[in-house]
């Protein structure tokens, strides 16, 4: 594809044994379709079962995969930024290891990208979730549109989203990575002033494991928007991200 001649995918994986396999098997063929260079950087967080095990047979197989554990559970947050620091290609993919996103659209995903953005994320059919969390995901998504600029963005945490490399690298040297960040890298990455879109991307019943999600993560994603809210607010803030080269504490 013009201008990406590399691209990597990071998946996150806790607890994920039923599923890794099927979601590397489509992902690798999604790949080879598209005629680019590609790497596959598989980030167990500390899983209980085999999702470790089962990633390393499939990647003695396919020289494409990289298999990184984390000797105990990090949190998805922490498992996406070992993933992002793996990373070598120009183009940073990142899919949920649940089968609920479908790897077959990570070309509409670039394809969009090329269009000059610099970040591109899902868009899910809240439809398909439980209507609680469809109340969760649409409080959040109000206040930290409101608070952060992105009001043109429906969903800021959808599994599937496509960086340019240079976003990346940002990303991993400008935030304090903490338990919780990952809720929030779409509106970091715009306050730091890149250009974001978002494409519909379909949503699949989970058909094994369960849910990550729930009450307590809703609060704890709530009480982590306050804070950034703060410092986002913080008079001395454009002064530490306007030139691209400070931290974002």
């Amino acid at each position: 594809m013009r201008g990406l001649s590399a691209v990597t995918v990071v998946i996150p994986a806790h607890n994920e044994e039923k599923n890794i396999k099927k979601l590397l098997a489509q992902t690798i063929n999604t790949l080879k379709s598209m005629k680019v260079d590609f790497e596959i950087v598989v980030v167990d967080d500390g899983s209980e079962d085999d999702t470790f095990l089962v990633a390393k047979q499939f990647a003695c197989k396919n020289d494409e995969i990289v298999v990184i554990k984390h000797l105990k559970r990090e949190g998805k947050s922490m498992a996406l930024r070992s993933g992002f620091a793996k990373a070598k290609g120009d183009v940073i993919i990142t899919i949920d290891a649940d089968l609920q996103y479908d790897p077959g659209e990570i070309p509409c995903l670039l394809k969009t990208l090329e269009k000059g953005y610099d970040v591109v994320t899902g868009y899910r059919d809240f439809s398909q979730y439980a209507p609680s969390k469809v109340v969760f995901s649409k409080i959040y998504n109000k206040i930290a549109s409101a608070t952060f600029g992105t009001r043109n963005i429906h969903d800021l945490n959808c599994g599937l989203k496509a960086f340019r490399r240079e976003v990346v690298e940002q990303l991993l040297t400008k935030i304090v990575w903490r338990n919780g960040i990952h809720r929030y890298l779409i509106s970091l990455c715009a306050v730091l002033g890149y250009k974001i879109t978002e494409v519909k991307v379909s949503l699949k019943q989970r058909t094994h494991g369960r849910s990550k999600y729930g009450l307590k993560r809703f609060v704890e994603g709530i009480s982590l928007l306050l804070i950034l809210f703060l410092k986002v607010k913080m008079p001395n803030f454009k002064t530490c991200v306007g030139s691209r080269t400070n931290a974002f504490h």
